[in-house]
């Protein structure tokens, strides 16, 4: 009987333990809410619940907004129309993501001017998926009446009209452009001398009866003050003049946070900074002066890159660089690079020197060794130029200098040695949004070139060029990019057999005209040997689809050639070709690789030819 029960008593505490652990689960669980209809699970009523493991599937539709732009807010502030495919658990859980949306719908209408607004939403889940109404009465939006600065303390003597700030009295009275408004008036009572100007409060009053608003600001201008002494921090590798010389502030200047913000940029562009800091002081000091402080960390300043290429007409190359930028202390870089392909090979050296003479100005010098043995001519030789560069207006940079050449070359027939001295004039610009990846913006670069010196007589003759590209999102994504590009260029001053073979113009190949074999596209001798011509002209149109996040699709056309007369020559036929590329993304740029077929192919011309690189083609 004992045994029996101690059998008892232990059989009711495990049964006990049991029931615990059971209903613990069923609560974390959320088996206890489909019973009792709480938590986020259930639904009491005995309601039809269409619920498996993957939850209530439903469909959710906005009525009653007419208007596009108020209809796009709307959808997007919708937890029910963003969380679509993240099912809930129930139609209890289903109602509650709706009673939430009602508040973050009229928050949303509010934001926008709509302070009548009324939100009814409403769930059927009498069938498979479940329905959700959205229904939105917006009423009529409030305008801004009037828009008050109050100054706490003493007005600025040049205190911004509303237009300044972007405020237009009878427009509807939107949450973004007020707070908008707000951020405009400290910018620029900061652009105008007033460095600790800050915003004390707010107030919106609205009129249901007028269906208006009223916005009243106080705002601490603060005092007037000028730029003071200024300190800098860090980066001791970089000379302490040049450092200063970037500060486009002077001191005892009337503040003005645009300088600031200038001399962000001006640190930023040199390349030599990993981060940096400007602070104001806290308080203007008794002379009416701001101290002013830049703190600064220093990047590496040596860096290695590179590159690989490889097509049919080409073959295989691959370049190295390395690259100092900070090679004496004031930001002068000095750039080795190493190139080897099957038709050339090259080293060259580039040195620049920023700020010589004027602030935008830069001094450059450079030097290539080069051997190149191509079907249309071989060459060794040894160039060596000087020249200075400088910004021009907005986005426009202006070249000039000196260049001296030393160049052997040799056709089928014959060898010459050329000594040319040239003075290259070239001026570029560039609204582009990225170096490897455009999607928006253009390219333009003109060059001329006037070339004297001798070969197998006296030379003097003139090269110009001009290549413009333009870059075109059509979708707010940018996934969708129309790519074009115009090459044209004359040589004039002398015959095409008297021009230097290296300084002519070649149309063919992976940079050029794609389809065609390297310089194939143009004059040709009786063995189809590139000749080359005394000008050229080119064209070329992509489709940059980005399938992906990594992969991307590029159909193109591309269209060119070059001619033995002094100007293009279009009673000649281009050379047309069309192809597919495929693009691969990576945090560099993308990695290219176009399959381009002829379309007016001659007897002699290749099936097709692919090239493989990395970036855009252009």
């Amino acid at each position: 009987m004992t045994a029996f029960l101690k059998t008892k008593r232990l059989i009711s505490i495990l049964s006990l333990l049991f029931m615990a652990v059971f209903l613990s689960g069923c609560a974390s669980g959320g088996l206890l809410d489909r019973l009792t209809g709480g938590g986020e699970e259930g639904e009491l009523g005995g309601a039809p619940v269409f619920s498996d493991a993957g939850g209530v599937s439903y469909t959710a539709q906005l009525h009653g907004v007419e208007k596009d732009a108020l209809r796009e807010i709307l959808r997007g502030s919708s937890q029910l129309i963003a969380l679509e495919d993240r099912l809930p658990r129930s139609l209890g859980a289903l109602r509650r993501r709706a009673d939430e949306d009602v508040e973050r719908l009229k928050t949303a209408l509010k934001s926008e001017g709509y302070y009548d607004g009324a939100v009814d939403i409403t769930v059927t889940g009498k069938s498979e998926p479940a329905t959700v109404d959205i229904v939105v009465e917006p009423g009529p939006a409030y305008t801004l009446a009037a828009f008050d600065i109050e100054y706490v303390e003493e007005q600025p003597a040049e205190p911004p009209a509303l237009s300044d700030i972007g405020v237009n009295l009878e427009r509807p009275a939107r949450a973004p452009e007020i707070l908008g408004a707000e951020a405009s008036l400290l910018r620029f009572l900061e652009r105008h001398g007033h460095p600790l100007a800050k915003v004390e409060g707010r107030s919106a009053i609205i009129n249901r009866e007028e269906k208006t608003m009223r916005v009243r600001l106080k705002v601490d201008a603060g005092a007037k003050a000028a730029f003071g002494e200024t300190g800098i921090e860090g980066a001791p590798d970089v000379k302490e003049d040049y450092k200063r010389a970037l500060v486009t502030w002077e001191e005892g200047a009337v503040y003005d946070e645009e300088a600031v913000e200038a001399t962000r940029r001006a640190f930023a562009a040199t390349g030599l900074f990993s981060s940096i800091g400007i602070e104001k002081g806290d308080q203007v000091g008794a002379d009416g002066k701001l101290p002013m402080n830049v703190q600064l960390s220093e990047a590496p300043p040596r860096s290695v890159g590179f590159g690989a290429k490889y097509s049919t007409s080409e073959g295989a190359g691959a370049d190295a660089s390395w690259e100092h930028r900070n090679l004496f202390g004031r930001n002068e870089k000095l750039r080795a690079s190493l190139t080897a392909s099957e038709l050339e090979q090259s080293l060259g050296f580039l040195f620049k020197k920023p700020r010589f003479l004027d602030p935008g100005q830069e001094l450059t010098a450079e030097a290539t060794l080069k051997n190149r043995n191509t079907e249309a001519f071989d060459e060794q030789g040894l160039t060596a130029g000087i020249g200075i560069e400088r910004p021009w207006r907005e986005n426009w940079r202006l070249s000039a200098g000196i260049v001296g050449e030393y160049t052997y070359l040799k056709d089928e027939f014959s060898g010459t040695t050329f000594q040319l001295f040239g003075l290259p004039l070239t001026a570029s610009r560039d609204t582009s949004d990225n170096a490897l990846n455009p999607t928006q913006g253009t390219r333009l670069t003109f060059n001329v070139t006037p070339y004297a010196g001798t070969g197998s007589g006296a030379l003097a003759f003139t090269k110009l060029s001009a290549t413009g590209s333009a870059y075109h999102a059509l979708d707010e994504e940018r996934r969708y990019v129309l790519a074009g590009q115009v090459r044209a260029g004359a040589i004039l001053g002398e015959e095409t057999d008297q021009i230097p073979a290296n300084k002519r113009f070649y149309s063919g190949g992976g940079g050029s005209v794609r389809g065609f074999e390297y310089q194939s596209a143009g004059p040709l001798d009786a063995q189809n040997d590139p000749l080359g011509g005394r000008s050229l002209f080119e064209v070329k149109s992509e489709l940059r689809i980005k399938a992906t996040e990594s992969i991307g699709v590029v159909p193109f056309v591309d269209g060119g050639s070059a001619f033995d007369a002094a100007y293009p020559d279009f009673q000649e036929d281009l050379r047309w070709a069309a192809g597919l590329g495929l693009r691969y993304f990576t945090d560099f740029g993308p990695i290219r690789l176009d399959v381009a077929v002829p379309l007016n192919k001659r007897d002699f011309d290749d099936d097709f030819q692919f090239y493989i690189s990395i970036g855009q083609a252009f």
